[in-house]
């Protein structure tokens, strides 16, 4: 938990002088799009460089843009974190990958520059010194972002909707109606398509072990990406992150055990990131209703194994998001550090959202997540 305070408290300084020194020597002047503005033809720099769920969030909005303007240019800059999400998406033309080293970095923005982009748009809705950077030194002619403490490296600026009672997916959208782009809700569900070599690895493997006419709960047991201690400053801490968000090898066990008895025509697979099997494998063992997924080498395998469930029970991660791409009932687990701020639940499919009281998932009592899964299962198969 220390490590935890730490590492925000670090975060927070750190972006804050960053911002104050950015101010000083860096500043956009807010400007209107003069009236009749053609977009038909712009080249659009999306900017989503911090995580894989922020990505998927906001995939409906690489495809609007390129669905209202077929011949406009869509390039997203992300990071090596994220990178591969949009490995299978047809709206975006080309993937600028962030990785902080430094001479990576100049290459990086050198090349952007070159490509004389007319819109740069930061997809944060919280301050980012390197949002802010990459946008401040991509040479676009306009720069488009969200109201807030860094709003000075914008030329076009977006009210920030409330980020305690709006869905992050409805906020994030406000960015794009400076190009009349208006979405009604159904259209801004998160977007995600595999690979037919992953769809075929997951049918593949469910076909073997799951057995007609069973009905497939996936449950994901990890929260976040692995990396190594080599990758990040702050790796404890990072882990302790992670940690707080993995519910317990006993109450796993306990709920598949509960929910056997209540849906016998269920069986339960376990997904997990490849160093995390032995818990998957703890939490099966000595339980015929559970099953431990395959290995996943990429993030679409892991992708495709979640497409073929019937409801998915998850912590809070980018399988939430994924759940909402394929309209997958979900049964979601949340740590919410911060009460002010809205959690990120699946957009536009059904759901059951279930808070602890504490940064720790592993206080959400067991019959309290049998009974959402109960009520959700009922729900999906009444309508």
């Amino acid at each position: 938990m220390m490590a935890r305070v730490l590492l925000k408290s670090l975060e927070i300084a750190f972006r804050r002088l960053t911002m104050n020194v950015l101010r000083l020597f860096f500043r956009r002047r807010t400007r209107i799009l003069p009236g009749g503005y053609d977009f038909s033809n712009a080249k659009f720099l999306f900017v989503r460089q911090d995580m894989i769920g922020d990505v998927l969030v906001s995939t409906p909005l690489f495809a609007l843009t390129k669905e209202r303007y077929p011949r406009s240019t869509v390039d997203v800059l992300l990071s090596s974190k994220n990178a591969f999400v949009l490995e299978n998406d047809h709206h975006v033309r080309h993937r600028w990958v962030y990785d902080k080293r430094l001479r990576a970095t100049v290459n990086l923005i050198r090349n952007i520059r070159r490509e004389q982009y007319d819109f740069v748009i930061d997809l944060m809705d919280n301050p980012s010194a390197t949002s802010t950077i990459l946008c401040l030194l991509s040479r676009a002619r306009w720069a488009v972002g969200i109201e807030k403490e860094n709003a000075f490296a914008y030329d076009i600026r977006v009210p920030l909707r409330s980020r305690k009672e709006v869905h992050i997916v409805e906020r994030i959208a406000e960015i794009l109606k400076p190009f009349g782009i208006t979405a009604s809700p159904s259209k801004l569900a998160a977007r995600y398509s595999c690979k037919p070599e992953s769809r075929a690895m997951a049918r593949q493997f469910l076909g073997k072990t799951v057995q007609p006419p069973k009905e497939i709960v996936g449950i994901n047991i990890s929260a976040g990406s692995a990396r190594s201690d080599s990758e990040t400053r702050f790796a404890e801490a990072r882990r302790a992150r992670r940690e707080v968000r993995f519910w317990g090898v006993e109450n796993f066990r306990a709920f598949i055990e509960r929910t056997h008895l209540s849906h016998p025509q269920c069986v339960c697979v376990l997904l997990c990131r490849p160093d995390e099997r032995t818990k998957a494998e703890a939490i099966a063992k000595g339980n015929t209703n559970a099953v431990v997924g395959p290995v996943t080498a990429t993030f679409d395998e892991f992708a495709a194994l979640v497409e073929q469930c019937m409801i998915l029970v998850t912590p809070d991660t980018s399988a939430v998001h994924l759940a909402s791409a394929f309209h997958i009932p979900a049964v979601v687990l949340y740590v919410q550090s911060n009460k002010d701020l809205r959690i990120w639940d699946p957009y536009g499919v059904d759901h059951e959202s279930l808070v602890a009281d504490v940064d720790d998932v592993k206080t959400i009592p067991v019959e309290d997540v049998v009974s959402a899964f109960a009520r959700l299962y009922h729900r999906t198969h009444s309508s």
